[in-house]
């Protein structure tokens, strides 16, 4: 028998492609999505003025710079079949229909990417296991605009995806994997972005068929240390100022290969510890 997956999600291109593959190996029974703009209207609903208009420089900014378009195009070979599963479209990932829609389906996993913090009652009706896909090499980098920061302050060793449990906190909860991609020296935030978010996207796929063949997760609680980044703390001056550091070469992004990525056959915690970089 197939694992029951709901999925929560945004309407972004790579949220597509994560709800295609699970849709392909296991028994996705719901997706939820909260779409970008609806993120932004409950900004301004809320008063949230300086979020509201950094949400909308940012959009305009990868709008602009071809950014959306690379990452359709990234993301392009494969797209979440229609009419597969329930669907439901939500003005905020909170609202009520979430919850009754995760208690109908009672999920054996419920995997999130790309939605606002999500509150108490949707993480109880989620079930007991809630993983995330975050953009953003934990615990250090938290929140928003991760791979950029990365870059801006010189952290290559701190650039990757994770999938991580979810806790009431904002990518607080303890980890699975923290994926660490190549990076080449023409890359960018968002060609680093796209390339880990896809290899984590495998990777989950591949721990969740290993849960189904009967084996567990590594787990291990974050340190206290990092840092929480939120959409408004990226701003124009820190967009020109990491250009022209590229642009004079006074910052150089290096070559580097990926590390392999094991493969477990059984749950051997010394093993798959491994895993996980050792925190600094």
């Amino acid at each position: 028998m197939k694992t029951k997956i709901a999925i929560l999600c945004s309407d972004d291109a790579h949220h597509g492609y994560l709800v295609s593959l699970l849709q392909e190996r296991f028994e996705v029974v719901a997706v939820v999505v909260e779409p970008a703009a609806s993120q932004r209207r409950r900004l301004r609903r809320n008063r949230r003025y300086r979020d509201y208009a950094a949400a909308l420089y940012h959009y305009a900014r990868r709008t602009l710079l071809g950014l959306n378009a690379y990452r359709r195009r990234y993301f392009a070979d494969r797209r979440a079949a229609p009419g597969a599963c329930p669907v439901l479209t939500v003005e905020w990932i909170n609202d009520p229909a979430v919850v009754d829609l995760l208690r109908r389906v009672a999920p054996a996993q419920t995997i999130v990417i790309g939605t606002s913090i999500l509150r108490a009652p949707v993480l109880e009706a989620a079930g007991e296991m809630i993983l995330n896909v975050h953009g953003g090499y934990l615990p250090y980098y938290r929140g928003n605009h991760c791979f950029f920061f990365a870059l801006y302050h010189g952290a290559f060793d701190k650039v990757g995806a994770t999938i991580h449990f979810v806790d009431p906190g904002i990518d607080t909860g303890d980890i699975v994997e923290v994926v660490v991609p190549a990076i080449y020296p023409d890359d960018n935030a968002e060609t680093l972005y796209c390339r880990a978010d896809k290899m984590a996207i495998h990777r989950l796929v591949f721990w969740l068929e290993h849960l189904e063949r009967g084996g567990t997760l590594p787990r291990r609680p974050q340190p206290p240390v990092g840092r929480l980044y939120r959409t408004r703390d990226r701003t124009l001056r820190h967009d020109l100022g990491f250009w022209l550091r590229r642009a004079t070469g006074r910052l150089v992004l290096p070559a580097r290969e990926p590390p392999p990525q094991p493969d477990f056959a059984t749950p051997d915690p010394e093993v798959t510890a491994s895993i996980i970089p050792r925190y600094q």
